[in-house]
């Protein structure tokens, strides 16, 4: 996603004269547009603390901030500026943050951060998003610079699947939808859409009808779409890269409790340390993977 999320941001500094973009020690998101707008682009080294007080205090000044650095050092080190210095008061920052959850794999639990869109989704006013692949990655970006307010974009940190065409409807409140309305309704957001997809094609060869509900992120909550979907089924499961008590699968069971009465399961990163291992093993390990989702979909 980073190349791609790259020439968007030099692409926005070219039509936005008030976009500065900042880093903490990478230039990687950053590295087009300070070729183009050097002195609107600002490293503040490893100092993520620094990294977002120094983003309010350009907010405040009539600048759009976007900030990008690494997820789990983002989100870990600087939670009270987030919350106080930027989201309370609901400046225009953006924060992209390169590999959450999972996407480090194998560089272990440091670099692993399976609650980010959970804590972000807590802050006051935040739009949360959660791509799948470098398509959407780049409508979420230009999506969350232009709006209003503190937004924030969890990126992949290596190659991520390619599932859209680049000509997608891209919403926050409507979820693009796979398959036929049936028995079985997923849904899933961020890198286990793909995931979902290869359970539901497993499920319809044993006559199982599935439909899979992409979600853009997880706020705002596109409540309606996810309400419409579980009318017409017996069984949910909610599946993500992320703590599901504070993610996709609470969310989709507040709006299921006290009128739907299927069969509801959400799968995500449970508590247990995981393996060193890669992306993929980590999300064997888990139960988020394919397989798994095909096993709990052959179960109800």
């Amino acid at each position: 996603m980073r190349p791609a999320v790259a020439q968007m941001l030099a692409d926005l500094g070219g039509r936005l004269s008030n976009l500065v973009v900042m880093a903490a020690d990478g230039h990687a998101l950053g590295a087009l547009f300070a070729d183009r707008f050097p002195e609107r682009f600002i490293d503040v080294g490893i100092a993520e603390a620094n990294l977002v007080s120094v983003a309010s205090g350009l907010a405040r000044g009539g600048y759009k901030v976007v900030v990008g650095t690494m997820a789990p050092f983002l989100l870990r080190r600087a939670f009270e500026q987030i919350r106080l210095d930027v989201c309370h008061p609901g400046l225009d920052v953006t924060f992209l943050g390169v590999g959450g959850g999972l996407a480090y794999g194998s560089l272990g639990a440091t670099h692993h951060i399976v609650d980010d869109l959970g804590l972000m989704a807590a802050m006051p006013d935040c739009h949360v998003f959660a791509p799948v692949d470098v398509h959407d990655a780049r409508w979420a970006v230009e999506e969350a610079v232009n709006r209003a307010g503190p937004a924030y974009v969890r990126l992949g940190a290596r190659d991520d699947e390619i599932v859209y065409h680049g000509r997608e409807n891209f919403s926050c409140d409507e979820p693009l939808s796979f398959g036929e309305a049936g028995e079985h309704l997923v849904i899933a957001m961020g890198a286990t859409v793909p995931e979902a997809l290869r359970a539901a094609t497993e499920a319809k060869a044993t006559g199982n009808r599935v439909q899979v509900l992409a979600l853009a992120g997880l706020s705002p909550f596109p409540a309606q779409a996810v309400r419409r979907a579980a009318r017409t089924a017996s069984s949910v499961t909610s599946v993500e890269e992320h703590d599901p008590a504070s993610g996709l699968g609470a969310r989709t069971a507040i709006e299921l409790a006290g009128w739907w009465h299927g069969n509801f399961t959400a799968l995500g990163i449970d508590s247990r340390p995981g393996p060193t291992a890669d992306r993929a093993e980590l999300f064997r390990f888990h139960g988020i993977d394919s397989r798994a989702l095909a096993r709990v979909l052959d179960r109800k």
